[in-house]
């Protein structure tokens, strides 16, 4: 609820500036208005400027089966349900935290991230575990629980520092295996 609600400022915002011909990032009619995302997870992680990409919004309320035009066809439903990078770290968090491996626990999510984003990894003694890069345009990437050398980290406190766009975001995570 929270991403349509984001979603429709986003559209108002530039429906107010009448924006909506001067871009090719949003497709729009009568009953609708979706923002349409660069897909870059699907073949290959650098961003794209044609091919593959996601629409975040729906078209049930579109009245009819499927929206088809000279390069695209969507289908009626839900089309995408992840957010876009964030412009900062400021909200940015880790879960489910603490990891318990006795709840089915398998990996942690960081979200909330920047178009690109390094996350250093750290045990409590400073010793960095791995480095997990981020550079699609989702906004969250995860951590399979294992160090740089693909073995399973013990259970304990461990530190996160990431650094995207300009910003950086610390915090702990919690693994209890």
């Amino acid at each position: 609820m929270r991403l349509k609600t984001v979603l429709s400022l986003l559209l108002a915002a530039l429906a107010a500036g009448g924006l909506y011909n001067y871009t090719s990032a949003l497709m729009a009619g009568g009953a609708h208005r979706l923002f349409i995302s660069e897909q870059t997870t699907v073949g290959n992680s650098m961003p794209k400027t044609g091919g593959a990409y996601s629409l975040l919004g729906s078209t049930t309320q579109l009245g009819y089966g499927a929206l088809a035009g000279g390069r695209y066809t969507v289908t009626s439903g839900v089309v995408n349900s992840w957010r876009p990078p964030q412009a900062d770290l400021n909200t940015a968090h880790v879960y489910p935290n603490p990891c318990m491996s006795s709840r089915g626990c398998t990996g942690v999510t960081f979200t909330r991230l920047t178009l690109r984003a390094t996350i250093n990894i750290f045990t409590l003694s400073g010793e960095k575990v791995v480095t997990v890069e981020k550079n699609n345009n989702i906004d969250s990437a995860g951590w399979d629980l294992r160090n740089s050398a693909g073995s399973k980290v013990a259970s304990g406190l461990y530190f996160f520092v990431v650094k995207g766009e300009g910003s950086v975001k610390k915090g702990k995570i919690v693994i209890v295996r």
